[in-house]
């Protein structure tokens, strides 16, 4: 009985399936008429400015990652290992607002013309990652001060150039999605 019935379930899947892109060309999903090549997206649809988490450069886990390329030993390394668990439990809680607030303020289309009510939320979600990115920036570097100096001289210098490649990264991916936004800065 199990064999029939799952046997009828793949049938009927199979059939569904089969039936289903002639419903999305039909329905104008497949590239056809205006947005063409959207495939259903909402191309040309406006949308609601969402609120962004900036990426902020974690000094203590570059030490980690390039362990070897900074030849770190393992005293130092257990060290490092001890500052980075202590600046993760510091900043856990840091996070979870930020990952909140970008979930309850995430871009989407935007069917009519925003209220008044919608752009003070944004203004003061803005205003509230701003400061507790401050807040996480300021712990990493405490946590990259602490890690610092447990480095040779030659390691801090490797350990800068890290950091330097790093927020140099970030800034070129703010730069190509501010040119892929038409130029224009976040607000707020």
């Amino acid at each position: 009985m199990r064999y029939t019935m799952a046997a009828g379930t793949t049938i009927l899947g199979l059939a569904l399936l089969s039936g289903s892109p002639r419903l999305a060309v039909g329905q104008g999903g497949m590239g056809r008429g205006v947005g063409r090549g959207s495939f259903g997206r909402g191309a040309g649809i406006q949308r609601a400015s969402g609120v962004e988490i900036p990426q902020v450069v974690n000094a203590v886990n570059l030490l980690i990652e390039h362990r070897q390329e900074l030849t770190l030993s393992d005293t130092q390394f257990t060290r490092v290992i001890a500052i980075k668990r202590a600046l993760d439990s510091t900043n856990a809680p840091l996070m979870r607002r930020l990952d909140s607030v970008q979930r309850l303020f995430k871009n989407g289309p935007l069917f009519s013309e925003g209220s008044v009510e919608r752009r003070d939320s944004v203004a003061e979600a803005r205003s509230l990652v701003r400061d507790v990115t401050a807040a996480v920036r300021e712990n990493n570097a405490t946590g990259r001060d602490q890690a610092y100096a447990l480095l040779s001289a030659k390691q801090l210098d490797t350990a800068h150039s890290l950091e330097a490649a790093a927020e140099q990264k970030i800034a070129d991916d703010d730069q190509r999605g501010r040119s892929r936004a038409g130029g224009k800065p976040p607000s707020g």
